[in-house]
């Protein structure tokens, strides 16, 4: 009978015990392992360090801001239709209000005449206010009689505000 009882127990399938294979869980993308920690710390530190210097590169010096408001009002001058005498006088003003200024009272107020323009040489890279256009700045304001040339004493003293802004900008 146990032969019979083996036969009525034929053979099952063997696959069918047998279990399917469990995956384990998908690796969640967080938290994020060290070293892209350090990459988005370096990323935020090259952003941050990119609006510093930009911030940085757009800030004016006081001196550059004198420079720029002295430009200002030299262009409103040129502007305006004034008499030679009242021109030159509020271009001489101008001139050392700028001056004063950049380099100190102490350096400025107290020269006049050759040694006033020999400064303005100096700082402007030029010769043209000793020995040009330059010298009416020292001799026309005082006279009641004004004439010089209009034009190139403006682009003179155009040029000289400039150098002096590429002068400042050097500092920094």
């Amino acid at each position: 009978m146990s032969i019979i009882a083996a036969a009525n127990t034929a053979p099952t399938d063997a696959l069918a015990n047998l279990k399917d294979i469990h995956l384990p869980n998908a690796v969640s993308w967080w938290p994020l392992a060290f070293g892209w920690w350090i990459l988005l710390a370096l990323f935020f530190l090259m952003i941050a360090l990119g609006i510093y210097i930009y911030i940085r590169s757009q800030r004016k010096t006081p001196q550059e801001i004198i420079i720029d408001q002295s430009l200002q009002i030299f262009h409103q001058l040129q502007q305006q239709s004034l008499t030679p005498n009242v021109l030159i006088m509020e271009l001489s003003e101008l001139l050392r209000r700028t001056a004063i200024s950049l380099y100190g009272r102490d350096a400025i107020a107290n020269l006049a005449g050759d040694d006033w323009l020999r400064f303005l040489n100096k700082k402007g890279s030029t010769k043209a206010f000793t020995k040009g256009v330059g010298r009416a700045l020292a001799e026309q304001p005082y006279r009641p009689d004004v004439d010089y040339n209009r034009k190139a004493l403006l682009g003179l003293m155009d040029d000289w505000l400039k150098k002096q802004l590429f002068s400042a900008s050097e500092k920094v």
